[in-house]
C-alpha cells in the first residue's frame, strides 16, 4: 500500500463509508471507490464487504487499521510541522542573544513581533558571545544575535545593525546640552571599567585608560554590574546604548562618546540550517527596530539641546 491507499484506507474505515470519506478527503466516490479496489488488488485480500448493504471491515482490515493508524498519525504530525516551517504566522522560534540585548531591545521586538503574530512562540536564553558557537552547534538555539564576530566556516552571519558605546551616568555630572561626551570631560570624572571578557571590554578598555591614564578605581565583569552602580552615582560607566536602553530615566543618562566607538551587530547560525521564513521575518523586524531606535535617538538628543538652550 502506498500513501494515498493508506490515507483512503483510513478515511473509509473512520467514518464507515465511501461517502463520508470522499467529503472527508474532498474528492469523488468513484475516486475514494477506486483507490481501494486497486489497494485491496495490491494487497490479495478484500478490506471492505457489504453487510445488509452497509460496509463492514474484514478482520485483514481491523489488523491493518491498528498499524495505519499509527502511521496515519505521524504523517498528520509531519504534515503540520512542514506547514509550520512554511508558515510566517505561526511556529516557535529559538533565539540566544547577548545578556546586554536580552534587557530591553529583544523583549521589545518580541513583544512588538507576536502583537502582530500571536501564534508565534519563543524560547528565548541570554548567552556570552564567547558561547555562541557552543549553542548553536548542540542546537540550543536557532540562531544567536551578537557582535559581529571572525568568520567561520561553519557557522554564516547575517549583518543586523551597528550599536555605539557611550556613557551611562547620574544626572549633574554631564551638561545635558551636549549630544556626546568627550575624553577631556570623562577625565574629571571615576570611572568604572569593564573586564576583557565582556563583549565591549574590548572597545572600553581603551577609553577608560586614556581618560584616567591607569587602571579604573572599579572593574566589573557584566555591563549590568557597571550600570547598577552609575545608578548609584559611584562612578560614570561606559557601556553600550542596549544595556543603558534599559537603565536611562530622570536621574541616569545615556550619551555616546565622541569620537564614536562603535560596534556592529549580527545573527548567526549554523550554515547547514537555513534560516526559517518565521526566524527572517522576526530578525527583519529587528532590524527595522534597531534602525528606529537610531534614528530616534539622535532626533531626542536634538530636542533635548534645544530645550536646554531655550532654557538658558
Amino acid at each position: 500500500m502506498n500513501l494515498r491507499h493508506i490515507e483512503v484506507f483510513h478515511a473509509v474505515y473512520s467514518v464507515g463509508s465511501i461517502s463520508g470519506a470522499s467529503r472527508l478527503l474532498n474528492v469523488s466516490q468513484p475516486s475514494v471507490s477506486k483507490i481501494v479496489k486497486h489497494a485491496e488488488t495490491r494487497l490479495g485480500f478484500p478490506l471492505f464487504t457489504l453487510v445488509r448493504g452497509r460496509l463492514t471491515p474484514t478482520d485483514e482490515a481491523h489488523i491493518l487499521f491498528r498499524e495505519v493508524d499509527d502511521l496515519h498519525s505521524r504523517i498528520d504530525t509531519f504534515q503540520r510541522a512542514a506547514r509550520n516551517m512554511r508558515s510566517t504566522s505561526e511556529g516557535h522560534i529559538r533565539v540566544g542573544v547577548l545578556p546586554s540585548l536580552a534587557l530591553a531591545a529583544t523583549p521589545m521586538a518580541i513583544a512588538r513581533f507576536r502583537r502582530q503574530l500571536p501564534l508565534v512562540t519563543f524560547e528565548v536564553s541570554a548567552i556570552h558571545h564567547d558561547q555562541f558557537r557552543e549553542a548553536l552547534m548542540s542546537r540550543e538555539c536557532d540562531f544567536v544575535i551578537g557582535h559581529a564576530a571572525p568568520p567561520d566556516l561553519e557557522i554564516a552571519s547575517v549583518p543586523l545593525g551597528t550599536g555605539r558605546v557611550g556613557v551611562l551616568f547620574c544626572a549633574g555630572m554631564f551638561p545635558l546640552d551636549h549630544d556626546t561626551i568627550s575624553l577631556e570631560q570623562l577625565r574629571h570624572h571615576e570611572l568604572i571599567g569593564l573586564a576583557p571578557s565582556v563583549a565591549i571590554g574590548d572597545l572600553v578598555g581603551p577609553i577608560v585608560s586614556a581618560a584616567t591614564g591607569g587602571a579604573p578605581a572599579i572593574q566589573v565583569r557584566s555591563v549590568f554590574i557597571a550600570a547598577g552602580l552609575a545608578r548609584s552615582c559611584a562612578g560614570v560607566a561606559i557601556v553600550d546604548e542596549f544595556t543603558a536602553q534599559a537603565y536611562v530615566d530622570d536621574t541616569l543618562h545615556f550619551r555616546p562618546i565622541a569620537p564614536a566607538r562603535t560596534f556592529d551587530l549580527s545573527v548567526r547560525h549554523l550554515a547547514s540550517h537555513p534560516l526559517s521564513r518565521l526566524s527572517r521575518s522576526f530578525i527583519a523586524l529587528k532590524r527595522e527596530m534597531l534602525d528606529t531606535a537610531a534614528t530616534e535617538g539622535e532626533r531626542h538628543v536634538g530636542c533635548t539641546n534645544a530645550m536646554v538652550a531655550h532654557q538658558h
